[in-house]
Order: structure tokens, then sequence, then C-alpha cells
């Protein structure tokens, strides 16, 4: 089971498609992470302030900002910018550089296998 100390990894996941939400929410609960929902960019920020997540995940297009956005915010923040985020996309190419601006940690195309999210997860939390 992943843990940080004692304890289950806090991992907040945002997507503004809700089934995509559950769809992580299940893979990760699965895996034996905790699991923090947020249904759009406006909440990440407020959740990741209460909850303190280990990790953060974030939809690229999460309706009313883009993910890279997000995570710019949260990198120039002290108290987030040593918790890993990983942003989600079903873009490619020139889409990437977009994307990379942000700052994220990594990044997963949604269409692989959700495995290649655990492992990614799972090697960003063991640094």
């Amino acid at each position: 089971m992943p843990e940080t100390g004692l304890t289950k990894a806090r991992i907040l996941v945002a997507d503004d498609q809700e089934e995509w939400l559950s769809l992580i929410g299940t893979w990760l609960t699965s895996a034996g992470y905790c699991v923090i929902k947020a249904s759009g960019g406006g909440q990440v920020l407020p959740l990741a302030e209460q909850k303190s997540p280990d990790a953060i995940v974030l939809d690229y297009d999460l309706g009313d900002r883009k993910g890279s956005e997000v995570c710019a915010s949260l990198k120039a923040r002290p108290e987030f910018k040593d918790v890993p985020v990983v942003i989600l996309t079903n873009l490619a190419g020139s889409m990437l550089d977009t994307i990379v601006e942000g700052r994220p940690d990594h990044f997963v195309v949604k269409s692989q296998h959700p495995d290649e999210l655990l492992l990614v997860l799972e090697g960003l939390l063991s640094r």
C-alpha cells in the first residue's frame, strides 16, 4: 500500500468530467491511495490548502482553467513547490509545450493504461 510515513499517501485529483474523476479515483483508491476529488481548477488550491496532498493529478482541461495554469500557481507557492504534480492529457505533439509551461513533474496521456499513472505516482512519491 502506498504510504508516506505511517499513513496512506493523499492524492488530490482534479478533472471537470465526472466520469474521468470517478475512474481515476477508483484506480487510485484500489492502489491504496487516499483520494481527494476536485471537479474544477478553482477547487484545487483551496482543497490543497485544507488537505495537504502528497501529490496532485490535474487534467489538462479543467473547464474553468487549464491544468498547466493551476500547476504553475501551485508551484509558485512555497508550501506546494515540492508537491509532485502530474498532468493528464489527451493532447500530443506541439500542445505538450503548453503543458510543460506549467512545470508539472510529469504528464501522462489519458489513453495509456492506468498502470502508467500508478507507476508515475509511485516514482514521484518515493523521491
